[in-house]
């Protein structure tokens, strides 16, 4: 059951491999890159130190979220130093991850050349490139979904029960990753009941096996949402806010976003074309291709239903479908695209990816060090907070009044507390929110044997105080400390901070 391949006969063997496998070494190198010098924080919202306050944890759910991705967090971080750049590069290796099995699957649709214009095109896509410079439940998706869909191919492919088994273990950690997944395993689930060609895999074990696997991986999440009262879910539905207007209005621009998405695309590969080429403006033919296997038909499905549904569920739901939430279906979109540009046309001009992406790198390169000091001088949500310098200093001033480890901390916001968990030397459990019901991996008894901290700004201290009071039962002393404000940034004034600290017994 493999699809019809194009002929590749122009293709020169390893040759051709190696100038594909060169993109995509080169993706995490730029973007980490990139990102490091563009950015003073890893992201405005604090999403990312939220990531990793949850991971070391290692809970089965946490209060917004499925776990995978604060897992993944946590296991990069037991190996790698817990700086930016090492977690700019996590972000770039998970979209890497996803480009390579993106490759794997292009080599049933597309020649050598194609497969090239593919990477290419991905370079200089959004949804993959700067929109994912955030690690967090939406990107972490990238590879997952990607992965999935290839198993989901060897399945139709090879009809092997390992291939079945891991279809099911990587849509079960989509859906542990986050709940929008279930929008690609639906799409896959409607593909092999209508496709004529695939509808008798059902009757054999394979289906089996793949729903088997997934309902394995989710069983212990589904049980600790049953025990904590379907925490997350409720989270999700409280996103809303009620107003059908609303709900429309972002239901409505979704696809028109996704498609403007799409136009560097299109951008990009325009440079493949010359006046006069002789080949019609989209090569349509090329795109129908995909229906005549049951493959590309598979692909189509996974690529045109997910958004359909996306939109069908925030209706029903009342949800603000975010543009955001289309990154994902960024991993099937690309190939319809890259598929409208005659074939022929792909296979010469080799010289147009090194070119293309160098000139495209060093504009960004130089660029960055400006994108940095605008967002520093705007200084939007917590873009020029020195989240770095206060969990820093807090662990001096913890050590300034208590001879033990610095174990658990909470904070006037979650960024204090996120932050202070991933940049304090010694990694301490961060209070969510203020509240141990939230947090159930710190109890009071906890606090009471290994003591506690409250980050807070100087000017709240009356009202910080009250809530460490009422979270650790007392507060023994205050510590002040002073961070200096990042240079360029709009606050120019030193961060006066306090301490509370709450001894161990």
């Amino acid at each position: 059951m493999r699809p019809v391949r194009p002929d590749i006969s122009a293709s020169r063997g390893n040759d051709g491999k190696w100038s594909v496998l060169w993109l995509i070494v080169a993706f995490p190198v730029f973007w980490t890159l990139y990102a490091s010098l563009s950015r003073y924080n890893l992201d405005r919202m604090g999403d990312m130190v939220e990531n990793f306050a949850w991971g070391i944890s290692w809970q089965l759910g946490y209060y917004k979220h499925p776990p995978f991705y604060s897992w993944i967090t946590a296991a990069w971080f037991s190996v790698f130093p817990r700086t930016d750049f090492f977690y700019h590069l996590l972000a770039s290796m998970s979209v890497t991850v996803a480009l390579l099995a993106i490759w794997r699957i292009s080599t049933r649709f597309f020649t050598v050349g194609q497969q090239r214009a593919l990477l290419v095109a991905v370079f200089f896509l959004p949804p993959l490139t700067f929109l994912t410079r955030n690690y967090n439940a939406t990107s972490a998706m990238l590879p997952l979904w990607a992965f999935t869909f290839l198993f989901y191919l060897r399945v139709l492919e090879r009809r092997r029960s390992l291939d079945a088994v891991l279809l099911g273990v990587l849509g079960g950690c989509a859906i542990l990753t986050k709940y929008h997944s279930v929008v690609l395993v639906i799409a896959i689930a409607l593909h092999a009941l209508l496709d004529r060609d695939v509808r008798g895999l059902l009757l054999t074990r394979l289906p089996v096996l793949a729903m088997a696997a997934g309902a394995l991986v989710l069983a212990p999440h589904l049980w600790w949402m049953w025990n904590s009262d379907f925490i997350t879910v409720r989270y999700a539905s409280e996103q809303g806010d009620g107003n059908w207007r609303d709900t429309l209005i972002y239901a409505a621009r979704f696809i028109p976003v996704v498609f403007l998405y799409s136009a560097p695309m299109f951008a990009v590969l325009g440079f493949y074309r010359r006046l006069g080429d002789g080949y019609p403006l989209f090569s349509w033919p090329q795109v129908a291709e995909f229906w005549t296997t049951s493959q590309g038909r598979a692909l189509v499905c996974v690529a045109a239903l997910p958004p359909v549904i996306t939109i069908v569920l925030g209706l029903a739901l009342d949800a603000l479908v975010s543009s955001l939430w289309s990154i994902p279906f960024f991993v099937f979109i690309p190939f319809f695209v890259v598929a409208l540009l005659p074939r022929e046309l792909t296979s010469g001009r080799r010289l147009l990816a090194p070119i293309a992406i160098g000139a495209y790198a060093v504009i960004l390169l130089v660029l960055a060090p400006v994108v940095r000091g605008q967002s520093l001088a705007a200084s939007q949500h917590n873009s020029a907070v020195p989240i770095s310098g206060i969990a820093q200093a807090a662990q001096t001033a913890w050590y300034q009044v208590v001879d033990g480890r610095f174990a658990i901390v909470a904070g006037q916001s979650n960024l204090y507390a996120n932050g202070t968990a991933f940049y304090a030397p010694d990694r301490p459990y961060a209070i969510q929110g203020q509240s141990l019901k939230l947090t159930p991996w710190v109890t009071k008894g906890d606090i009471a044997r290994e003591g506690a901290a409250f980050v807070c700004n100087a000017a709240s201290q009356e009202r910080c105080e009250a809530a460490a009071t009422a979270l650790f039962g007392r507060v023994d002393q205050a510590v002040p400390f002073s961070v200096p404000a990042p240079a360029g940034a709009k606050k120019t004034t030193n961060w006066e901070m306090v301490l509370l600290v709450r001894n161990p017994d």
